[in-house]
């Protein structure tokens, strides 16, 4: 059998376009009285009502005619007492919001050009993500290239820094079969433009001034050259921004690429449960639906590589606590990604609001990951005022990174043994986790 028509049944003053909206969805009947309304047959999907016209009799007398049809009141209040299954909802601001939303994708569609512009006479170019990639700029890359409507030929991705060790990260690149090089300072010469999504040029220290353009959604935290510059900090995840720009430019989001963004959103906001806004919640519930659940089931799942679990003890037998902010050191690792899994992990301890991991990476680079309760001073402003001026440094509201050549770290303390950085480290986030900002405000 086939589906069964809709019905609806409008009783007082309403916007047509709202009438117009739900004649797309079925047969509409539209009526201005409770007498009229009664004088109807049939069953109704549902009964409308504007809440100018709503009694409590009117409601009883409804209930008895249309005994298995829902009744809506519109533009109701909320009200802590109603009877049988009475719901009440401004379909107004549903419309409004819908409305917000395609005038901000109209918005969108006019930087797209602008960006498309950039980097249409270009034979080769790279999208650069950052040196520890994660799924949200994986992602985001990927979606740069759909929007450019460009391949893996005209288009590469690439970074510079190790290979790609977090068992996630691998397992998502596996799956979804996706290319990612790395490259050197030096390769970059070979491409006619090179684009940059979920960085910026300040990250690379210097080394990279210039590009053609840059997506990102990390606060902006120094000055640099870029023709098409896109910078959401208000956004949990680049992924979003990326969404937002495939969507707009009315591009088919493939079952490949959703799964990815929706990968990169769910990572970067943690479940949407860290910094997320509006917007990230729009676009993860627009990918959801044609997205690759059981693949993304496995990407979760990866395996930690048997070798690696005496990271974790090894990382909690050198841990602290102080002023409610739980410390670990990592000492010298070989894997990036255990130190932001520590940073995790000391958010689960009772009664922290701030946790701090650092390791010393390649034997080059003293990495700090920072996370908070999201409600307390802003992680990313603090990890920035601490450590812009020696590293890369920045982050949100709950969540930063910096990124510190280790000859700066000597230089800034006078010596780079463990306990030397061990007590720099507490001291610098007791102290500006205690401080308060210049309106009182943390």
């Amino acid at each position: 059998m086939g589906e069964e028509q809709k019905r609806y049944l409008f009783i007082g003053d309403f916007d047509s376009l709202l009438i117009g909206l739900f004649s797309k969805r079925g047969e509409v009947i539209w009526v201005s009285s409770c007498e009229e309304a009664l004088n109807q047959t049939g069953i109704f999907t549902l009964i409308i009502m504007d809440n100018d016209v709503y009694t409590e009799k009117i409601s009883s007398e409804l209930s008895l005619h249309y005994p298995t049809s829902p009744l809506i009141i519109s533009n109701g209040k909320d009200k802590s007492e109603h009877s049988g299954s009475l719901r009440y909802v401004k379909f107004e601001q549903l419309i409004e919001r819908q409305i917000i939303l395609q005038e901000k994708l109209a918005r969108r569609e006019l930087r797209i050009n602008d960006l498309r512009k950039v980097h249409e006479d270009a034979k080769k170019m790279l999208i650069l993500v950052h040196d520890n990639p994660d799924p949200d700029c994986i992602a985001s890359a990927l979606a740069l290239r759909a929007l450019l409507k460009r391949n893996k030929q005209t288009a590469i991705i690439g970074h510079m820094g190790e290979e790609v060790s977090r068992p996630e990260n691998v397992a998502m690149i596996e799956h979804l079969d996706i290319d990612l090089n790395v490259i050197s300072l030096d390769d970059l010469k070979e491409f006619d433009s090179i684009a940059m999504v979920d960085v910026q040029p300040p990250f690379f220290g210097g080394a990279i001034t210039e590009v053609d353009s840059v997506i990102d959604h990390h606060p902006q935290v120094a000055p640099y050259e870029a023709k098409f510059s896109e910078i959401g900090p208000d956004e949990g995840a680049t992924s979003t921004i990326m969404t937002s720009y495939l969507r707009a430019a009315q591009v088919e989001i493939s079952e490949r690429l959703s799964t990815a963004l929706l990968y990169g959103i769910k990572t970067d906001t943690v479940t949407l449960n860290r910094d997320a806004n509006p917007g990230d919640i729009e676009a993860f519930t627009y990918l959801y639906p044609i997205s690759n659940l059981g693949l993304l089931r496995k990407i979760e799942k990866a395996e930690i590589p048997r070798k690696e679990v005496m990271w974790f003890g090894k990382a909690l037998a050198d841990h602290w606590i102080e002023d409610d902010i739980f410390f670990v050191n990592l000492g010298r690792i070989d894997r990036e990604y255990l130190i932001p899994k520590m940073a995790d992990f000391g958010m689960q301890v009772k009664g922290m609001e701030w946790s701090v991991a650092f390791g010393i990476v390649s034997k080059s680079h003293l990495v700090i990951s920072v996370r908070n309760v999201g409600h307390v001073k802003s992680a990313g402003r603090v990890v920035a005022d601490l450590f812009k001026e020696i590293g890369s440094a920045g982050g949100h509201r709950s969540s930063a990174k910096a990124v510190i050549p280790l000859n700066k770290v000597r230089k800034e303390i006078g010596k780079g043994s463990q306990e030397h950085i061990k007590k720099w480290v507490t001291k610098l986030f007791k102290n500006a986790v205690a401080e308060k900002s210049e309106n009182g405000k943390s």
